[in-house]
């Protein structure tokens, strides 16, 4: 059976636009109707710049004809988080502090895939400054996570309507942030993929920060091959070579730390459903605890969240002026980092770049060490906004396994690893930094390996 267009991948779309079996402007056209229909709320995307985009993908549609597309992107539609300087348009990042803020030029990484040819559809829903792992935004609505019928349940975020885009087939990807796991907690609840990449590997310049030592930029997509061109587009990185990828000898780690403390039973089985697919496949599996782990978590919990040390340095002041210009709870857990000291300050930063060290030794002579992406399934949007509480210990909770990732400087994936209860699981695959090639090889030998769980 034919796939529709937003059923295909990126890169198969690619491939058409070059085959001239598909025009750049009617695959635009495709995701804006498809948009209109799925989106009048405009709680996916915020703000389309359909100008843009037809200019984008008429320029490519000349290219494919004469036989001078730039690569294999060239033509293909995708969204962007509004955080994400766009050039004489809105870039918000979600909050009314920032309201009617308008850069004058694009974002490096924005360039790039401009210059690659890929065309921009629009800017996508976030909360605030991306402060927030369930994506919940109370000024513009949340979209639902698209997995359950009957109860609207977050995304996850901060990528929310990055997520949301792919996973409703609004686009062919999506380009994110990610600072404490805000690619990989909606990838891995809308149940598609997600690339956290090493911190600085993708320009952060005209990116709205949230913590400039920890925000990274990464792709959510349809799967790992999409993802793997994106990431050489933003970063200007060769893509890695994914032909012939095996697991076989690959050595892998379950960490137990923090994870098996963590992680609810049920989701823990559905994700060792997966891991075992992995073994049958030729890797070989260890379980064991991750020290480095446990010490960061307790590490930042004496000493305080870098995002919210960063956050309240860039924004503390306008939001004294300004007590509304952000979502409360966001709000309160930015100024929280006023009580924290300068010598704490200073033990958390240098603590976690030992720590960094500390997590090398520990995994040496592992090639991946892998958990379940998120410990509990998406929880209801509407306790959330009638109970501060209940927003901030969900929040906690989507960030509590993925940040492990930030806080350590790795780079990581979340794969789809089948469903309960009708409800997308993920399973997260870690790798030092810089290790974006061998990382992405061995993803997507993880994902063929999947392939049964997610059929």
């Amino acid at each position: 059976m034919t796939k529709s267009w937003h059923e295909m991948t990126a890169l198969e779309l690619g491939h058409l636009i070059g085959e001239c079996a598909i025009d750049p402007i009617d695959l635009a056209q495709y995701f804006y109707d498809r948009i209109e229909k799925a989106d009048p709320e405009k709680r996916i995307y915020v703000r389309l710049t359909k100008e843009r985009a037809f200019a984008e993908a008429t320029a490519a549609s000349e290219r494919a004809k004469n036989g001078t597309r730039r690569g294999p992107l060239d033509g293909v539609s995708i969204s962007w988080k509004d955080l994400f300087d766009t050039a004489g348009v809105a870039t918000e990042a979600g909050a009314p502090l920032l309201e009617g803020r308008t850069p004058t030029e694009d974002a490096e990484c924005l360039k790039r895939a401009t210059r690659a040819g890929l065309v921009c559809l629009g800017k996508t829903n976030m909360p605030d400054i991306a402060f927030s792992g369930i994506g919940v935004n109370a000024w513009t609505g949340t979209g639902p996570n698209p997995h359950d019928k009957t109860v609207d349940r977050v995304p996850g975020g901060s990528s929310a309507g990055a997520a949301l885009s792919v996973a409703q087939g609004l686009a062919a990807a999506g380009i994110g942030s990610d600072t404490a796991g805000s690619v990989r907690i909606p990838a891995s609840w809308c149940g598609i993929t997600g690339l956290k990449v090493t911190h600085d590997v993708i320009s952060l310049e005209g990116v709205v920060p949230l913590c400039y030592s920890q925000d990274t930029i990464g792709p959510l997509t349809k799967d790992v091959a999409d993802a793997n061109a994106l990431y050489a587009v933003l970063s200007g990185e060769p893509a890695a070579d994914l032909k012939g990828v095996s697991l076989q000898g690959v050595r892998i780690l379950r960490a137990t730390s923090q994870f098996d403390a963590l992680t609810d039973p049920t989701i823990m089985a559905k994700f060792k459903e997966g891991l075992a697919l992995l073994e049958a496949a030729g890797a070989e599996v260890t379980e064991g605890p991750v020290q480095a782990f446990d010490d960061v978590i307790a590490l930042s919990t004496k000493h305080g969240s870098p995002a919210a040390i960063e956050a309240c340095m860039m924004y503390g002041e306008r939001l004294h002026a300004n007590p509304e210009g952000m979502y409360a709870p966001i709000t309160q857990r930015i100024l929280a980092a006023e009580e924290y000291s300068a010598v704490g300050v200073t033990a958390l930063f240098d603590g976690m770049k030992r720590l960094e060290k500390e997590y090398l030794k520990q995994t040496a002579g592992y090639d991946l060490v892998v958990g379940p992406t998120q410990p509990q399934h998406p929880p209801e949007i509407a306790p959330l906004l009638n109970n501060v509480e209940a927003y901030l210990a969900a929040t906690i909770m989507s960030i509590s396994l993925t940040r492990l990732g930030n806080l350590l400087k790795l780079c990581a994936t979340t794969l789809p690893c089948g469903k309960l209860d009708g409800l997308p699981v993920g399973m997260m695959l870690m790798a030092p930094a810089h290790q974006e090639g061998k990382l992405l090889r061995l993803s997507a030998a993880a994902e063929k390996a999947l392939q049964p769980i997610n059929a």
